[in-house]
């Protein structure tokens, strides 16, 4: 796959992470087509990159009619995928007190239902691909039940769950799925969760290697999941962390 122009579809792609790839696949000479529910920042993106080789499809996640629509359109524009990035996503903090059942269902359909919608519309473009590479963009939460409430650890559990189905069901038709698992990257999300100087000083001291996550390193683990490099790894989890899930906390350390 390396060394070829690649047909690329990066689902949420106009923020944070998925932009992120998206700009730089389009710096390798990929095609890109980046699907969003935020159609403002899918035009500004289209302006601010003035690519040829970018193309934006407003795409509402759970609407499982209009993912059709967008794999549709992308079949017109492609016709295979060899590269599909699934970042979209959303987090709200909340507590067990806090949460409502509207809450619940929102993150669900966006993180869950909106991610088999995904997956599921763009396995017969990925079969057309001599060897295609699926990597789903999760979160640590999943693993230690923190860091958004138990509305997002729970939906980006379920994401794993459905990242080792399709491995498992897909693996001998050339279809290679993996999924990261980033903890405290840079992005607007952050911002969100921890809002103040000092939530945000107490969060760097959790991390062992003294920083957060950038969104090159994300980008980077995405393409290495994307590349010939890693054509025998299936079906696993690849944390970006800084040593947070596992290790102890710079703190303890101390």
């Amino acid at each position: 796959m390396q060394g070829k122009t690649e047909n690329v579809v990066v689902i949420g792609g106009v923020s944070g992470i998925g932009r992120d790839f998206v700009v730089d696949r389009l710096s390798k000479g990929d095609r890109v087509v980046a699907t969003d529910v935020n159609s403002k920042a899918g035009m500004e993106m289209i302006d601010d990159l003035s690519n040829s080789n970018l193309h934006y499809i407003h795409h509402d996640v759970t609407s499982e009619e209009m993912t059709k629509r967008v794999f549709q359109e992308i079949t017109h524009h492609f016709g295979n995928i060899d590269v599909l990035i699934c970042s979209a996503g959303i987090t709200m903090k909340k507590n067990w007190d806090e949460l409502d059942l509207e809450q619940w269902e929102r993150t669900m359909n966006i993180n869950l239902l909106g991610l088999f919608n995904s997956v599921k519309g763009a396995i017969p473009l990925l079969l057309k691909s001599s060897k295609s590479k699926v990597v789903i963009v999760g979160s640590g939460s999943s693993f230690t039940g923190s860091g958004g409430g138990v509305h997002y650890a729970t939906s980006k559990g379920g994401a794993i769950g459905l990242m080792r189905a399709v491995a498992q069901a897909y693996s001998e038709k050339g279809i290679h799925i993996n999924l990261v698992a980033p903890r405290v990257i840079e992005t607007p999300m952050i911002d969100t969760l921890y809002p103040t100087q000092e939530s945000r000083e107490a969060l760097l001291r959790s991390i062992p290697v003294g920083r957060m996550g950038t969104l090159k390193d994300t980008t980077e683990a995405i393409n290495f999941l994307c590349s010939d490099a890693s054509d025998y790894i299936q079906g696993q989890v690849l944390f970006l962390d800084g040593g947070r899930t596992h290790l102890k906390s710079r703190e303890m350390l101390q």
